[in-house]
């Protein structure tokens, strides 16, 4: 028993050492790189396990996901090289005083991190979980926050009509998808609030940030 209680002790102070020479090296930029690749691995893991549950995987989405999550390191990696161009051309200018180490890729990754802990909180309850409507709010408002304004969406989907049915892109958002838009607007979403008055005080807030601009 002393032996496996000094054995998890080596593998405890092993992972902590290396933790804490990745932080170093890489600090908070790496530390956020780390969790994206966790929640992607998350997602996708949680997304096959949904999917069997209903007997819906398929080889030909699970290879898309790949693809999605391939293209969504392309993304960072163009981001960390514009970080890279912008300080070399800020240290290349003397007598300017600015540290400049990273703005884009964080503020990526950050987005990209709220985005697959929405959609593995989906996952998780497409596999039966009950999942708190706070946490969904939460994590649409956490992904705003990296966003920009959700106003310009409100008035091109108000203004865009459906050919077919005759109603525009926001008629026609279901309440779940209103409920996302007005986070992302940063608006305060109350319980049991009609969709009628969501749809009306999301349009309210969209015109008056326009007559603003």
């Amino acid at each position: 028993m002393e032996n496996n209680d000094n054995i998890f002790l080596v593998i405890k102070g092993a992972i902590a050492a290396v933790a804490g020479m990745y932080s170093a090296a890489f600090g908070v930029v790496g530390c956020l790189a780390l969790v994206w690749v966790a929640c992607m691995a998350v997602d996708y893991i949680s997304g096959t396990a949904a999917a069997c549950k209903d007997g819906e995987w398929s080889s030909v989405v699970a290879r898309e996901g790949i693809y999605h999550k391939g293209g969504m390191i392309l993304v960072v990696l163009v981001a960390a090289l514009t970080d890279m161009a912008v300080r070399m051309a800020v240290e290349s200018i003397p007598g300017i005083g600015i540290d400049y180490k990273a703005l884009i890729m964080p503020v990526v990754l950050v987005w990209y991190i709220f985005t697959e802990l929405g959609s593995i909180v989906e996952n998780a309850a497409a596999m039966g979980a009950n999942v708190p409507e706070k946490l969904v709010k939460l994590l649409a408002a956490g992904k705003a926050a990296v966003e920009k304004d959700g106003a310009e969406t409100v008035i091109n989907a108000a203004l865009t009509i459906n050919s077919k049915s005759g109603k525009t892109v926001l008629e026609e958002m279901d309440y779940d998808e209103l409920v996302e838009l007005a986070c992302q607007m940063g608006l305060t979403v109350k319980d049991g609030e009609s969709r009628a008055d969501l749809l009306s005080e999301i349009i309210k807030c969209a015109v008056e940030h326009e007559s603003k601009q």
